[in-house]
């Protein structure tokens, strides 16, 4: 019965809004959490994520609490930590939480990069077992590519085909060149592009003018 009470609240969803601070919530420090989540709909709530946390936190009165995080996406999720009873979550927090997870799901893109003097930045994912490549090598990777508002403008998943390019030639924007020699081949990582190593002021099909652009990227070991 529970399971479909549950049912009945989260297909109830409508548009959100979200935040990126908590003014209305005291939450504990900050250090390792990297991005705050409230909604107008769900007054005195709010949410702390951090890259690389097995957890996110959640306050709803005055005592935050620790949820974990280990697998975050759809209903079994959902369900498995309402049914959780130390975290004695109700449904309508469970509502809230899917709003919140589907707003990190996008802003975690932005957060935990290193910068090079560039202004590139990148973030290792997992860390590959491969040599990193060299200029004039053909490499091959898998990516998808995003905007800041979250919307995917590019996947070669979508084709179910790896893109193939020669480094260092010029044969792709700035920011893949550089971003690319950073990586041992093997590895899937972040890469955030801004403007001056991207697309600058042109417009280049859904991609507005001087767009940040952030691509899940792997480099493979081979084609």
């Amino acid at each position: 019965m529970r399971h479909i009470v549950l049912f009945l609240f989260l297909v109830l969803i409508c548009s959100f809004n979200t935040g990126a601070q908590c003014e209305k919530c005291q939450m504990l420090p900050t250090e390792n959490f990297h991005f705050c989540f409230t909604d107008d709909d769900f007054d005195g709530i709010c949410a702390q994520f951090g890259v690389d946390q097995n957890n996110f936190r959640i306050q709803s009165g005055k005592k935050p609490r620790e949820i974990p995080l280990s697998d975050p996406d759809g209903m079994v999720y959902l369900i498995s930590i309402s049914n959780e009873p130390k975290l004695k979550i109700t449904p309508y927090e469970i509502l809230f939480i899917q709003r919140a997870l589907e707003a990190w799901k996008i802003e975690q893109r932005k957060y935990g990069h290193s910068y090079t003097q560039s202004g590139l930045g990148y973030r290792i994912i997992e860390e590959g077992t491969g040599e990193k490549p060299v200029n004039g090598e053909v490499i091959n990777v898998h990516y998808t590519g995003y905007l800041e508002d979250g919307s995917k403008f590019d996947s070669s998943y979508d084709r179910d085909k790896p893109f193939s390019f020669t480094l260092g030639e010029g044969k792709v924007i700035k920011g893949w060149d550089e971003g690319l020699s950073l990586l041992n081949k093997g590895s899937r990582a972040i890469l955030r592009i801004p403007p001056n190593l991207g697309y600058g002021a042109r417009s280049v099909g859904s991609i507005p003018v001087n767009s940040t652009l952030y691509f899940e990227i792997e480099l493979l070991e081979k084609e």
